[in-house]
C-alpha cells in the first residue's frame, strides 16, 4: 500500500491497524534520518545510507519473513529507478507480503519518479515499464493530495544590480566550455540576494540557498527541520532539496516567494509553476 500525504499521526495509526489485522511479529523502518518518525511498537529503524550495507543486507534477509512488515518511509531520494539503494529494498521487500509505504509528494521533478513507489508496492513486476492507465488497476494506495499556491512577491534591483547582473552572466557563458550548462542559472541567481535583502521582515523566516547574509530568521534547505512558515527567499536548484522542504515543514498551500525583475529570478519561478503543475497532474492520474 502507497500512502501519500499523511500526517505523521495518520502514518502511526496506519501502522497500528495492520499490525493488529495482520499478525505482525517483526517491523523494519527504512528511512532517511531526518524524516524518521518514532512509529509505535517495536521497530528496527535503518537509515538510508545504511540500507546497503552488507551489515544489515544480509542479516535482514534472513529476519524478514512472512511475518515482517517492511516500512519504506521518505525513500524517494534519487531520479534513478535502478539506483542500488532501490534494488537493495527491492530485495526486501521480496521476503514478506507485507509493505507500507509513505511519501509526502508524489514524486522529485516529474512523475516518472512515481514509478520507483510503484515498483516497491509491486514486486517491480512493471521495473521496466513507463506508467499508463491499464496498469493503474495495480495500484493500492491512500492518496491526500497537497496543495501548494506559489505566491510571488515581486523585488526591484537597481541599474547597480543590473549591470553586474549583465557583467556576470557574460563572463559565465564566454567561460562555460564543457562545463554543466546549469551553471548559468545557479550562479545568476544569487545577484538578486541584496535587492532582496531590502525586503526582508526580521518578524518572517526565510529559506535559502545559504546564508551568506548573516540573517537570524533564515535557514537553508540542507537544515533537517522547520517549524513554521517560511518566505522563500531563493529556490533550491534541485528539486529534491526543495521537496525535503515541503515534507518537513508540510508548509502549504501558500508558499509566498520573493521574485526579482532579473530574467534568471522569471526563469526559476516558472520553472517551479510548472512543477507544481505536473504534481496536481500526478494527482488526477494516481486517483
Amino acid at each position: 500500500m502507497i500512502y501519500l500525504g499523511l500526517s505523521e499521526q495518520e502514518k502511526k495509526d496506519a501502522i497500528t491497524k495492520y499490525c493488529a489485522d495482520n499478525s505482525i511479529r517483526k517491523v523494519f523502518a527504512f528511512s532517511p534520518l531526518k524524516f524518521k518518525t518514532e512509529f509505535p511498537g517495536t521497530i528496527e529503524y535503518i537509515d538510508w545510507p545504511d540500507i546497503i550495507m552488507y551489515k544489515f543486507f544480509y542479516r535482514l534477509l534472513q529476519e524478514i519473513d512472512h511475518s515482517t512488515l517492511i516500512i519504506i518511509n521518505e525513500c524517494l531520494r534519487t531520479q534513478n529507478r535502478n539506483d542500488l539503494t532501490y534494488n537493495c529494498l527491492r530485495n526486501y521487500l521480496n521476503q514478506t507480503n507485507h509493505h507500507i509505504i509513505f511519501q509526502y509528494l508524489p514524486f522529485i521533478e516529474n512523475f516518472d519518479d512515481f514509478m520507483t513507489l510503484f515498483d516497491f508496492d509491486t514486486r517491480s513486476r512493471w521495473k521496466r515499464e513507463k506508467w499508463n492507465p491499464d496498469i493503474k488497476k495495480e495500484l493500492k494506495r491512500t492518496v491526500n493530495p497537497i496543495k501548494i499556491n506559489l505566491r510571488p512577491i515581486n523585488v526591484l534591483t537597481d541599474i547597480k544590480i543590473k549591470e553586474q547582473y549583465t557583467k556576470t552572466k557574460k563572463k559565465l557563458f564566454d567561460g562555460l566550455g564543457q562545463k554543466d550548462p546549469h551553471t548559468i542559472p545557479r550562479n545568476l541567481y544569487l545577484i538578486s540576494g541584496k535587492a532582496k535583502l531590502e525586503t526582508v521582515d526580521k518578524n518572517l523566516k526565510y529559506i535559502g540557498r545559504n546564508n551568506r547574509f548573516n540573517l537570524s530568521n533564515m535557514q537553508t534547505y540542507k537544515e533537517s527541520s522547520f517549524v513554521g512558515s517560511y518566505t522563500v527567499f531563493e529556490f533550491s536548484h534541485n528539486f529534491l532539496d526543495f521537496v525535503d522542504f515541503l515534507s518537513l515543514s508540510r508548509q502549504g498551500p501558500d508558499i509566498p516567494v520573493l521574485v526579482s525583475d532579473l530574467k534568471v529570478d522569471q526563469w526559476y519561478f516558472q520553472r517551479y509553476q510548472t512543477w507544481v503543475d505536473k504534481i496536481n497532474d500526478a494527482y488526477k492520474a494516481i486517483i
